[in-house]
């Protein structure tokens, strides 16, 4: 207790928080409050936390708000920026694409496998799978909802909610169009136009955004630089007021990216579980592979090294020892690498005054996501985990393929003199194929895998929440919601050598080791397994079954190395969901606040199980209790913005994505643990003089997993274990450092307005080790250690009292290295092999703005 009661009066004390966000809300301008000179710039903070517009400092919940300016400031605003304006969320790179980001918050993020995540992203309220980099242009703000989210509004989580608003269209004629160029090539432009078309009653407005930028790691093998920017995004969005009680706007969002894909940096090996996992597959296609100069497996041809255990292990080493020669900025593959996305969102959103104290809000969404993609997990030459997916051998098909509908409504209104703020309302959502997709990659140098999941998912929910004025300054808030999600997937997984090997096959099958097979059911098995994948479909494969009469009979023929059925797996899981909490602001207008919530992440099924697993997981649930102050102040002329909260989270039937061990490994997502999160958040700032911001964000965060008497023949936690079975509760939750916290300095000359406003500003951010997978204590080089990170601006608005921008930026001004992401296998039960993802360098650049017609925001 007394360690929770330092820890509070530290971060209370000595943190600071970010300079205020002047956000504002669905496309409209933040109103200016009275007190806003009063509180000496300050002003005020606009949210839709709770889907109406409110203060921030009077909405009872966790939500900090990031600006366009404050996006703008940073050059190439990419979502990993949010964890230096926000505590205690972190957002980390996955598997082996760096724009495949995970959000986490509070500890609750999401595991590879799972259906749904933790965290869910939104733009213009409608939920998305995927918040990447180039869809921040032309916004009112991003919101950060942190505990358990959905009683109130979309979709149910347990974590909470990154929200997009994009600017809707306004009321006067006006825009900009501004140009950004730095090094690494950065050439950015973006532009938007409001136009009234018939005044206060038809609004048009559209924005762009183009940005390439030269990648900064560089491919020795191909000449290519990866982790580069190349993408173009368009917005539209038509406001429509037929009456003063109705208005419609609908919105129409594309994004085509299509960069040269992410370097993933090769970092270690296992050998005895690399080698393993070669050994009886180079022993099965004896003589039919080989080794290249580059360390690839091909068909074995002359002067090419053979394709055993001992000399696959000898060319990773050669390789990893080159990797750390050369340093993570240069890598040297071979294999296809690069990224094209293409994303499109229309959103419509009606709402009507029913009377004067009632309105009816309908909000419909769809998405279409394709993505076309090839990288390298294993982040070598020769297929140790090659995720080369639509560039695989033989594979035309996208590896993301899917679409959503959604429709919410929602009806809301004040009763009672105004004292009870009620809401009740519906959603539903249905995620489905868009056509066919698969996962293709190539494992343990020579194997094909193709796995296809098409997958559906139907949500249902209604809810209801209020809040009751007592008094002046009392109020007492709840919500409830029921919510039935349904899961319906037909999947298969296929399996085939690369070709090559089939007269080394036949040899095997035909000798002794192979059990003396005659030859004509060699070709046929040798046939068989050599078969054709059927990629993008879902079906049955292989070749029936094979009749060799009396005495040996019918022998089965399907595809002899993999699944060959399409199977058919439904869940289906219902949950209530609640939250309780009651409010007191003071007559200074301080706010205190209090609430225990519960919160829930649907259950799933995996795209394949082992024999004896099932392939379904269950839903995971967390219990939150919370509470937090916000509270201005004024001591004569030195302002001060406090906002603080405390939270404890019990976190039941965690989803985690384990391996198991097998001649091929394979990973699958199961409910493996309970836990317990706790943790402060303080967001802070301070004007101490005119034109002086003070600010921080500052989060403690302990999550820990219930601990678990490990079994004594298998223990889950011995990363030389052969056989890993469970889940280690030694684990640290991945992506959740201990500490985050960031100081913040704004600097405005008292300059005359003829000259303009010339501002500049620092950023250092600072955060403590972190696990960048699920299973740091069987891998502890997945781990980072802690990194601070120091970023620089200046800015000048309206040069010479023109409308004009200027401005420069320098990110990672100490060119700190660090990763954001780790693919780390190399305990013995896995595969292997580790690669790591890592952060852009220095950064520098300006920006020019011109601003015409009315306000640009």
């Amino acid at each position: 207790m007394h360690k929770w009661k330092a820890i509070l009066f530290a971060g209370a004390a000595s943190v600071f928080l970010i300079q205020p966000a002047q956000a504002q809300s669905e496309g409209e301008s933040a109103p200016a409050a009275d007190g806003a000179d009063r509180q000496g710039g300050l002003g005020e903070i606009v949210v839709t936390a709770r889907r109406q517009e409110e203060r921030l400092q009077d909405v009872p919940i966790a939500v900090s708000v990031v600006s366009q300016e404050q996006m703008d400031q940073r050059g190439s605003f990419n979502p990993v920026d949010l964890v230096q304006t926000t505590p205690g969320l972190a957002v980390s790179a996955s598997v082996s694409d760096r724009n495949n980001l995970t959000y986490t918050i509070r500890g609750q993020g999401f595991s590879f496998g799972t259906v749904f995540p933790a965290v869910i992203t939104y733009f213009a309220e409608v939920p998305i799978s995927r918040l990447t980099q180039g869809q921040f242009y032309d916004l009112a703000n991003v919101q950060v909802l942190r505990g358990p989210q959905g009683v109130g509004f979309g979709r149910v989580t347990d974590g909470g909610n990154v929200m997009v608003s994009p600017q809707t269209p306004k009321e006067d004629f006006g825009g900009y169009v501004g140009v950004k160029v730095g090094n690494y090539g950065l050439r950015t432009v973006n532009g938007a136009i409001n136009i009234p078309i018939v005044e206060d009653r038809v609004l048009l407005r559209g924005a762009f955004e183009t940005a390439r930028r030269d990648g900064f790691t560089r491919n020795l093998a191909t000449g290519q630089r990866h982790d580069n920017l190349a993408y173009e995004g368009f917005r539209g969005s038509l406001t429509l007021r037929p009456t003063d009680t109705i208005e419609n706007t609908t919105i129409l969002s594309y994004q085509n990216t299509h960069d040269n894909g992410t370097a993933v940096i090769f970092g270690g090996i296992n050998d005895a579980a690399l080698g393993a996992n070669i050994a009886g597959l180079a022993g099965l296609f004896a003589g039919g592979y080989g080794i290249d100069a580059n360390g690839s497996v091909v068909p074995m041809a002359p002067g090419l090294t053979p394709f055993t255990a001992t000399n696959y292990l000898a060319a990773q080493h050669a390789q990893l020892d080159a990797q750390n020669a050369r340093g993570p900025r240069a890598i040297s593959l071979v294999d296809p690498l690069y990224s094209k996305r293409k994303n499109l969102y229309l959103v419509n959103r009606t709402v009507v005054d029913l009377a004067d104290d009632i309105q009816l809000t309908n909000i419909f969404g769809y998405v279409r996501e394709k993505e076309d993609e090839a990288s390298n997990f294993g982040a070598a030459n020769g297929a140790a985990v090659l995720t080369c997916h639509s560039a695989c051998p033989n594979t035309d098909v996208l590896f993301t393929n899917a679409e959503q509908l959604s429709e919410e409504l929602r009806l809301s209104g004040l009763a009672l003199d105004g004292k009870l703020n009620w809401a009740v309302g519906g959603y539903m959502d249905e995620q489905r194929p868009g056509g066919p997709a698969e996962n293709a990659t190539i494992n343990v140098a020579i194997l094909q895998r193709a796995g296809v999941n098409d997958l559906t998912t139907k949500s249902r929910a209604v809810y209801g929440s209020l809040e009751y004025a007592i008094t002046d300054n009392l109020k007492i808030n709840g919500g409830l919601r029921y919510t039935h999600d349904r899961v319906l997937s037909r999947q298969a997984t296929y399996l085939s050598p690369i070709p090559g090997g089939e007269e080394a096959l036949k040899a095997f099958l035909m000798g002794p080791g192979g059990g003396n097979v005659p030859e004509p059911l060699a070709d046929v098995l040798v046939a068989s397994t050599f078969a054709p994948i059927p990629h993008g479909k879902c079906q049955d494969y292989g070749f029936g079954s094979l009749d060799l009469g009396p005495g040996v009979g019918v022998i089965p023929l399907n595809n002899v190395l993999g699944t060959a059925t399409c199977v058919e797996t439904r869940g289906s899981f219902k949950s209530t969901t609640w939250t309780f909490g009651a409010s007191y602001k003071t007559d200074a207008g301080q706010l205190f606040y209090a609430k225990i919530s519960k919160g829930y992440r649907p259950g799933g099924v995996n795209s394949s199980a082992p024999p004896g697993v099932s392939p379904a997981y269950q839903p995971e649930t967390d219990v939150s209790i919370e509470a937090g102050v916000k509270a201005d102040f004024d001591f004569d002329g030195v302002f001060l913005r406090t906002n603080l909260a405390a939270y404890t989270d019990r976190y039941k039937a965690i989803q985690k994505n384990v391996v198991l061990p097998g001649a091929v490994p394979v990973s699958l997502v199961q409910n493996v643990n309970n836990g317990r999160i706790k943790g402060i958040e303080a967001e802070v700032s301070l004007i101490p003089v005119e034109g002086l911001t003070l600010g921080g964000t500052f989060a403690y965060t302990d999550a820990t997993f219930d601990r678990t008497t490990p079994d004594p023949v298998a223990n889950p936690c011995d990363p030389t274990s052969v056989a890993i079975v469970g889940f280690c509760s030694d684990n640290r939750f991945n992506s959740v450092p201990k500490t985050q916290y960031t100081l913040n300095l704004d600097y405005v000359l008292p300059l005359d307005d003829k000259i303009g406003k010339i501002s500049f500003g620092g950023r250092l951010y600072h955060q403590s080790s972190v696990a960048l997978t699920d299973t740091s204590a069987l891998n502890p080089n997945a781990i980072e250690p802690a990194y601070t990170t120091l970023d620089f601006s200046l800015n000048w608005k309206d040069v010479m009292g023109q409308p004009v921008d200027l401005g420069v930026f320098l990110t990672n001004a100490t060119n700190k290295l660090y990763r954001i992401g780790s693919n780390d296998l190399t305990q013995r039960s896995s595969l292997g092999v580790r690669g790591s993802i890592y952060a852009p360098p220095r950064m520098w650049g300006v920006s020019l703005k011109y601003r015409f017609g009315g306000d640009a925001y």
